[in-house]
């Protein structure tokens, strides 16, 4: 894995692990990817690119409202607006892990082997004959915590974590991600404001039409 790893966090807590409640986990469109019920996870991506496209994807303007002024007057642009309240609230950060643990490659055709067996009557409850990258990259979240939690939870022989956590490819593009479990000893190694002037702001921004602020 790459020496630091980068997320786009809120400037109060940047190591601030992601956690669900145990009844939203029961729900296959609640919480994050790779959430555990019993545990936490630090998002963070590859490089500050991948982290702006996972955060202000949200931003984007959805197929009902470009559906809705489809028949809007020539020249007239859908466009979603990032405030500048967004940005003064959030940090840009570098994070090392030390020591780290392997990362499960959800992305490689031999995993999704493997974990169709481990998980195999976990898969059958969810109605998916294998697991794929239809199923890893997919909106099934019971799917993917199954995934997660059976990584979390693996431990080798003399009882110790298998795992520091999940490498895994965004659903938006092709940027690297890393889902990375509590009890993982990690730091943050640099912060930075979020400037109207960052270049992978304003890439992302314009790729998806975006006006940022």
């Amino acid at each position: 894995m790459p020496p630091t790893l980068y997320r786009i966090t809120r400037v109060t807590d940047p190591l601030r692990f992601s956690g669900i409640d145990p009844s939203d986990a029961l729900l296959p469109s609640s919480g994050n990817r790779f959430d555990v019920p019993d545990g936490a996870v630090l998002y963070c991506a590859t490089d500050s690119t991948g982290c702006y496209a996972e955060t202000l994807a949200r931003f984007r303007p959805s197929a009902t409202v470009r559906a809705a002024v489809a028949d809007a007057e020539p020249g007239f642009m859908v466009c979603g607006g990032i405030p500048a309240d967004w940005r003064e609230q959030r940090v840009g950060v570098q994070v090392a892990i030390d020591d780290a643990l392997p990362f499960l490659n959800v992305e490689h055709q031999a995993t999704h082997e493997y974990l169709t067996t481990a998980l195999a009557v976990e898969m059958v409850a969810l109605n998916l004959p294998v697991i794929d990258v239809g199923v890893v990259r997919g909106s099934n979240r019971l799917a993917t915590r199954a995934i997660a939690s059976w990584a979390y939870d693996a431990r080798d022989t003399d009882g110790n974590p298998r795992y520091s956590g999940i490498r895994y490819m965004s659903r938006l593009g092709d940027y690297e991600c890393w889902a990375v479990f509590s009890g993982t000893n990690i730091r943050v190694a640099h912060r930075e404001p979020i400037e109207l002037s960052n270049p992978a702001l304003q890439r992302v921004a314009k790729s998806w039409g975006l006006n940022p602020f």
